[in-house]
């Protein structure tokens, strides 16, 4: 449990420090780490910054009572899976020639990496405390 407890609270730092200037700063990062374009409308943006601050807390939340809730990180690793497999194949595929890419492959690699890291606490846990 204590590898599981350990990625669930990192995850969760990262989640609300990045949500948190997503929603209070969307312009400036998204421009410093993408390379996007300033929008006319960031109102997207910030909103997402919010559902990833409100994610961090369920994080929290979870690994609190993860003797009692640790399956319930599945619903993260999805998250973070999602999340690496959507930057990944922009990354790759659909970044305009001449932008910079460096941001979603760290983007990627972060998120994949909580993934990895979220699968084996939880492989951990259920050999451990099986769901019955």
């Amino acid at each position: 449990m204590s590898l599981l407890r350990r990625v669930l609270v990192l995850q969760a730092t990262v989640w609300a420090v990045f949500g948190v200037a997503i929603a209070v700063a969307p312009a400036s990062l998204l421009d410093a780490a993408f390379g996007l374009a300033a929008r006319s409308d960031d109102t997207f943006v910030r909103v997402s910054g919010i559902l990833a601050f409100s994610l961090a807390l369920l994080m929290v939340l979870v690994a609190r009572r993860l003797d009692d809730l640790w399956w319930w990180s599945w619903a993260f690793v999805i998250a973070a899976g999602g999340s690496a497999l959507v930057s990944g194949a922009h990354a790759l595929l659909g970044v305009p020639a001449g932008s910079p890419v460096a941001g979603w492959w760290a983007f990627a690699a972060v998120s994949a990496a909580f993934a990895i890291g979220l699968i084996a606490g939880l492989a951990r846990a259920g050999v451990d405390r099986p769901v019955t």
